[in-house]
């Protein structure tokens, strides 16, 4: 039961005892004291922060900088200013033609950030994502800190690594990978995959639609973090060629319903007059 709920039920219950005690006078003290709590509690529930933010980076032309990433994120953010670096908008991206996708008629198409929002693939106009631009990661300074952060993210491929080339292996460095950082502190890693594994597209149009791409990569949608304390800082790390994000859901600071003890506190409050209700009857 919520609390303005319990609230509700324990004044119903303590006007029921009135009534059978006769208490007039007391009955209007008691109901203004829970008016004035009432009140109180409607402005501690009162969220400080205007819930989720997503930014979808929709607005942003083709090639966008990091200034036009910065006012676009300034604009829907009212919590504070967010600083950008190392990010470039995009609208397509074929990773050297190695990205893989659906065929039809001998044609393969392929599915990046720009036709994926959510892990939902759809076609039509291109929507507009991130990629690291002359650094290897995405940098992001939240002026005030956040709470909770996910997103959708891409491993682009690279035709210099594909899977049977000498020293291209899961364990050596050019094999690509994501990794999200926040506050200095590893929250994510993961490697991409060979195309064709995990439910993902085995062709791309580089390989054409009757032979198997081998370079790894991969197109999905993070978990949700949860940072108590809250962080200012995210990191989204590429390998040396290329990662992109898209959809960027943050939550702001916000104040939670009140907690037990304020009830417990209301309740104090109306047992001290009963009590002493008690005492003068």
């Amino acid at each position: 039961m919520k609390t303005a709920e319990i609230l509700g039920e324990l004044l119903f219950r303590w006007d029921r005892w009135l009534q059978g005690r006769g208490g007039r006078a007391s009955r209007r003290r008691i109901k203004a004291v829970a008016a004035a709590a009432t009140a109180f509690l409607g402005l501690a529930a009162a969220p400080a922060g205007a819930g989720t933010v997503t930014f979808d980076f929709n607005a942003l032309a083709e090639g966008a900088n990091n200034a036009a990433v910065q006012a676009y994120m300034r604009s829907l953010y009212p919590a504070g200013n967010v600083t950008v670096s190392g990010a470039l908008a995009r609208k397509s991206y074929d990773g050297d033609d190695h990205a893989v996708g659906p065929v039809s008629g001998h044609t393969v198409t392929s599915e990046t950030l720009g036709t994926s929002d959510g892990g939902v693939h759809h076609s039509g106009a291109f929507d507009t994502f991130l990629t690291n631009s002359g650094a290897d990661r995405i940098i992001m300074t939240f002026a005030v800190p956040i709470y909770s952060v996910s997103f959708d993210y891409e491993i682009f491929p690279d035709g210099t690594c594909p899977r049977q080339s000498t020293g291209c292996q899961p364990t050596s460095s050019i094999w690509p990978d994501f990794t999200f950082i926040a506050d200095g502190v590893i929250q994510f890693e993961t490697l991409g995959i060979v195309p064709g594994q995990s439910g993902t597209y085995p062709h791309s149009p580089d390989s054409r639609w009757n032979h198997d791409e081998l370079a790894p990569q991969y197109l999905g949608t993070s978990t949700t973090w949860l940072f108590p304390n809250g962080v200012t800082r995210l990191e989204f790390v590429d390998w040396p060629v290329m990662i992109g994000i898209d959809n960027l859901r943050i939550d702001p600071p916000g104040v939670p319903e009140p907690s037990s003890l304020a009830l417990a506190g209301i309740g104090l409050i109306l047992l001290g007059y009963r009590r002493r209700n008690g005492r003068q009857g």
